[in-house]
């Protein structure tokens, strides 16, 4: 069971916008820079410094690792949730959906098994160099590149997790919950690609 007033603080530890924050004391607004995420990435390709994708990744991880570690891996997915619909770039931004939770879905899976991490990087490098789509592997931690990938690997890993019971019980439960919900993330903020590229238009 979920304490309310539990849950607000994995909510508002998720949503400390740290890529936006290091990124703006380097002088760079990401919020209107590249595709626009508040993530480390694009926090990266701003300022050009690695330790800035470095620190703003960790931070990230770490907001959903510590509550899903210390208190559950439903409290980690309420910190996810919190760094996609950040309060605090609710009210500076105006902005709805803030990052993407990449990184927050990657400290969530720390937590709760270790061995989840490099099942998901092996998913990924079988796509990369299969499918071989192209662009540097680090382009496809950037939104336009990311989200087809990242919805691969997300469903792939829990779909081999479940079955293989690496995740059991509330673990394996939180996690189809996330997989899910950031896949509807990527999907929403792949539409908006999709209408920048001529791809899709609104009517």
């Amino acid at each position: 069971m979920i304490d309310p007033l539990y849950a607000l603080v994995p909510y508002l530890l998720g949503s400390i916008p740290f890529a936006y924050v290091l990124a703006r004391l380097h002088g760079k607004d990401i919020a209107n820079f590249g595709d626009k995420n508040i993530g480390a990435t694009n926090a990266y390709y701003a300022t050009g410094k690695l330790w800035v994708w470095v620190a703003a990744a960790t931070l990230d991880a770490l907001k959903a690792f510590i509550p899903a570690y210390f208190w559950g891996p439903w409290y980690g997915l309420i910190a996810v949730f919190g760094h996609i619909f950040s309060i605090f770039t609710f009210v500076v931004l105006r902005r709805v959906v803030s990052g993407a939770g990449t990184a927050s879905a990657i400290g969530f899976a720390l937590a709760v098994n270790p061995w989840l991490i490099p099942l998901a990087l092996g998913i990924f490098l079988v796509y990369y160099f299969i499918l071989r789509p192209g662009g540097k592997i680090m382009d496809f931690f950037a939104a336009e590149r990311g989200y087809t990938p990242g919805m691969v690997m997300l469903w792939a890993t829990y779909t081999i997790a479940a079955k293989y019971d690496m995740i059991r019980g509330e673990a394996a439960e939180a996690m189809f919950v996330l997989v899910a919900f950031v896949s509807l993330v990527y999907a929403y903020k792949l539409r908006y690609l999709y209408k920048k590229w001529g791809i899709l238009e609104y009517r």
